[in-house]
């Protein structure tokens, strides 16, 4: 029996792997994933500072900055007519903005993380294979494909899983190669599986608004480059009346190889079907016709490699634990999110990172007086996470009615547009809830967390405005239990102690405790509790941890430190 079975290969499903197999103590498991190999279809792109830190401690930042876009290439978006050369010149521009940490944006987003750039754009498709290569290592025989799952149940104290595992085919002519049926058994599963399957299976219901637009995307090869009057830009929108305007029109971004040239580069268009379009009748012939239709290209040669139909979703898991609390979601088992501010992956790596360390902890104590508490203090993974991912559900779905609605402004031809555009300075403030939304990337906090209620004294600490909304643009750096620990230099002695130098922000008054204060931070960054007393702070440090464990653990204090 497996300590952790792990459904999904996707890269929700390969993090938590390899977090897994990241702990001080690595947790065997075992990773189903039912295709046999890494995702054909390059759909996550953008990794913010939070994501990016995270696989760092895994190891993984250079392997993935080796296969993501140059930071010069995704520093902007714009808005176009078409691609169409107009005279000598290339396609008629509407209107651009720097994004993502480029441009007016680099320094306010790198003095927030250590994370070069504090943000990075990688497909899918090039994300999967490090994640993929790293997990195999990591874990011998654990991470399996072609394995698909047939069943779940809870057994009490276990979960059975029923796979059919299906081996590759023997020879050209097979359709299918042999397949068994085998019972796997664990002590807990995390469902990464996309919410395909699992929570399904376990009468796991979805909550929140569905179906909210029919997309269809193509995956191609074409050298837009040789077009493109802006080579900064990630996304391109295109703004066509005669289309819908808006996501109807379409919007397209590259998603390498890096480095790419007009021969090799690859891109992704999407739009919204039109009200007389079916999903059945948008084959590839349709495809190829609306992408010239919309890029206004002549003579474009394009090697489409494949097209996916999709629908924009903003819902969530009404439960991240199954009742008989053996299964776990991560991901979007637990969240579908609209792309729009680039959430979706963001948010369920920090699933991974809030459950695997406690899972750990619960692992551990088995055996042990502690064991039941433990597996019940597991609860504390959907008490922090799933209000976090409504609120990244609804901020993603206003990012998307944001857009439809700057069409009038966007469009030229409105008559209305000109008293619209005069009014730029609100647009701005629209368009950065998604393009320059650092207070949310970074700033998100578990409020079940402060326990002590220092957040509602301090609006956590500048994080809520006036009117109790979160500030999405700005970053209010705070060391308020529930908070990330904020970023700061720091030099390694026998004792780990901060050094402030010259222009750096002074780790104390960021923390906002004395200089020999302490902060007592959890293994997933977040701030647990801080000691603001100058005197005696590190025997109180000994001692505190364990009075805290007991408060928020309901255990001995003196075992669950020594199980960390």
């Amino acid at each position: 029996m497996y300590p952790i079975l792990i459904i999904g290969g996707g890269p929700t499903g390969l993090t938590t792997s390899l977090s897994l197999s990241h702990q001080s103590i690595p947790i065997p498991h075992l990773l189903l994933e039912k295709h046999p190999s890494t995702s054909i279809f390059p759909k996550v792109v953008g990794l913010n500072a939070r994501t990016i830190e995270f696989f760092r401690s895994l190891g993984l930042q250079e392997d993935i900055l080796g296969v993501s876009a140059p930071p010069e290439t995704v520093s902007q978006t714009g808005w176009y007519t078409s691609l169409a050369p107009d005279g000598g010149g290339k396609g008629k521009e509407v209107f651009t903005r720097d994004a993502w940490g480029g441009g007016v944006y680099r320094g306010v987003y790198e003095g927030v993380s250590p994370i070069p750039g504090g943000y990075m754009v990688c497909p899918q498709i090039r994300l999967e294979p490090v994640l993929f290569g790293r997990a195999r290592k990591r874990i011998p025989g654990g991470v399996r494909n072609c394995a698909e799952v047939l069943g779940v149940e809870e057994l009490g104290d276990r979960v059975r899983v029923r796979v059919r595992y299906t081996n590759p085919r023997s020879s050209a002519g097979e359709e299918k190669g042999e397949e068994k049926e085998v019972i796997e058994e664990a002590k807990y599963v995390i469902a990464a599986d996309g919410g395909r399957f699992v929570a399904d299976a376990l009468g796991i219901k979805m909550q929140g608004e569905r179906d909210i637009a029919n997309m269809v995307s193509a995956h191609f090869r074409a050298p837009i480059s040789l077009y493109h009057p802006n080579l900064h830009a990630l996304i391109t929108w295109f703004i066509d009346p005669e289309l819908g305007g808006s996501i109807h029109t379409g919007f397209m971004y590259h998603v390498g190889p890096y480095p790419s040239t007009p021969e090799n580069e690859e891109w992704i268009f999407a739009c919204a079907l039109l009200p007389h379009e079916k999903v059945s009748g948008f084959d590839e012939n349709a495809m190829l016709e609306r992408l010239h239709r919309t890029l206004k290209i002549p003579g474009l040669e394009v090697d489409l490699k494949s097209i996916s139909h999709w629908n924009i979703n903003a819902i969530v898991a009404e439960r991240y634990r199954s009742k008989g609390g053996r299964a776990f979601l991560v991901g979007d088992a637990a969240h579908r999110i609209p792309p729009w501010g680039a959430l979706g992956l963001n948010t369920g790596v920090q699933d991974v990172q809030n459950l695997v360390w406690k899972l750990g902890i619960a692992l551990n104590a088995q055996g042990t007086r502690e064991e039941e508490k433990l597996h019940r203090w597991l609860d504390t993974y959907e008490e922090e996470c799933k209000p976090l991912a409504h609120h990244v559900a609804e901020i993603s779905l206003s990012d998307f009615h944001n857009v439809r609605s700057l069409q009038a402004y966007l469009d030229k031809t409105n008559p209305n547009g000109y008293e619209l555009r005069v009014n730029i300075a609100d647009v701005q403030k629209i368009l950065d809830r998604e393009f320059c939304a650092l207070g949310f990337e970074v700033g998100w906090f578990y409020p079940s967390c402060d326990i002590d209620n220092e957040g509602a004294r301090t609006r956590h600490g500048g994080q809520l405005t006036e009117d109790s909304e979160f500030d999405i643009t700005t970053y209010h750096p705070s060391a308020i239990p529930g908070h990330h620990l904020p970023h700061a230099d720091w030099v390694h002695v026998e004792v780990v102690v901060p050094e402030s130098g010259p222009g750096e922000v002074d780790w104390a008054e960021l923390n906002e405790v004395e200089n020999n204060g302490a902060v007592l931070v959890r293994p997933d960054g977040i701030v647990l509790w801080r000691f603001r007393e100058p005197d005696g702070v590190f025997d109180k440090a000994r001692e505190e941890p364990g009075r805290f464990a007991r408060r928020l653990l309901g255990i001995d204090g003196r075992d669950w430190m020594v199980k960390m």
